[in-house]
């Protein structure tokens, strides 16, 4: 009996360890941000080369920004830990960069979700951009944030 007792005490205590662990990994491996203050220059030097332009920069709301499933779970998880006083958390904020071409019908809208000093996820809307440029597009952002899964959304005419 004291036995089973001791062992199970163990058990739950190497479980619990584990837990914690794996908890701390998930919120704290994918820490390669870029700074917020460079967000603006390597939009526009990815857009540049296939001939967009910034037009407007702004500050926007967060209400209804779009993260990865991932990202806003820990995002969440920060929040709770942050009213429970476990955790610092940064004042939110989004940032968006307006982007045509000489062909004013194509456009770019780009969004970035900010957490104080870091980028913690980026949208980009398009409207009437060819395919193949578009293709070119994701390739060279996805190289430029290559530690972020940048959600693409597509503008239609309403």
């Amino acid at each position: 009996m004291k036995k089973t007792l001791i062992r199970n005490i163990l058990t739950s205590f190497l479980v619990l360890i584990v837990c914690l662990c794996g908890f701390y990994k998930f919120m704290t491996y994918d820490r390669n941000y870029t700074w917020t203050k460079e967000f603006d220059d390597e939009i526009k030097s990815v857009a540049k080369s296939f001939g967009f332009y910034v037009i407007k920069t702004d500050r926007i709301s967060v209400d209804n920004k779009k993260l990865p499933t991932e990202r806003a779970i820990k995002i969440r998880i920060q929040k709770f830990l942050s009213q429970i006083n476990l955790m610092n958390y940064d004042q939110e904020f989004g940032q968006n960069s307006l982007l045509i071409t000489d062909n004013t019908n194509e456009l770019l809208n780009c969004k970035g979700w900010c957490l104080g000093d870091h980028l913690i996820g980026i949208e980009i809307e398009y409207k009437n951009i060819h395919k193949d440029t578009l293709k070119n597009l994701k390739d060279n952002f996805e190289k430029q944030f290559d530690n972020y899964k940048i959600i693409w959304t597509h503008l239609t005419d309403k």
